[in-house]
């Protein structure tokens, strides 16, 4: 700086003083570079992350089951002529008709005719190997209303069999026979009327 007074000798109070040497130029401060750069690369790896983590989470979505058509036939039925209607039948070809009466034994002759209205021994009788026995018994008289009657057939004293045995009210039945020999009927009756005919066969 010049002299404004002419003055040998005199120094500026602001002129460096012997052996000062200026300071140095200041550093830039390396802290908000750092942060920025920090900065930069957390952002890079947290949305590197995310990505990765979509990618990796996100699942293909499983294919579509294939549908299945409905294959519809033709029909068969259409092509096969409609069988003709049956034709209505008479309620006479409808109706089951009853079987033929078998027409009645023709009788050769009475062999024994009884009745009575309770125990009887009757006479005897002499049949081939073709003859029945018919008989009724009526136990309407009784108080009851029920009675009983049965028959033993015999040969002498030699017991057959038994041709019927009848618990009820009133019957008229026929048994055929078969067996050949002279013989005679034991009737057991309890409060019924009952009648006895024995006739051979042709």
């Amino acid at each position: 700086m010049s002299n404004p007074y002419g003055y040998e000798g005199w120094q500026s109070p602001y002129s460096p003083q012997p052996g000062y040497e200026p300071p140095p130029p200041p550093r830039a401060n390396p802290v908000p570079a750092l942060v920025t750069l920090f900065t930069l690369a957390f952002l890079m790896l947290a949305g590197g992350g995310f990505s990765l983590y979509v990618v990796l989470t996100d699942e293909p979505s499983a294919p579509a089951a294939p549908t299945r058509q409905a294959v519809i036939q033709p029909s068969t039925e259409a092509s096969q002529p409609a069988s003709p209607p049956a034709s209505p039948s008479s309620p006479a070809q409808n109706a089951e008709s009853p079987p033929p009466a078998q027409p009645p034994a023709a009788a050769r002759g009475a062999l024994l005719s009884d009745s009575g209205a309770g125990n009887k021994t009757t006479a005897q009788f002499t049949a081939d190997d073709s003859w029945q026995i018919h008989y009724t018994y009526d136990c309407t008289a009784n108080p009851l209303g029920t009675g009983h009657v049965s028959a033993t057939l015999k040969a002498g004293e030699e017991l057959v069999e038994t041709p019927f045995t009848e618990l009820g009210t009133k019957a008229d039945k026929t048994i055929p026979q078969s067996r050949a020999g002279t013989f005679h009927l034991e009737v057991i009756s309890i409060g019924c009327e009952w009648t006895i005919e024995v006739t051979d066969l042709l």
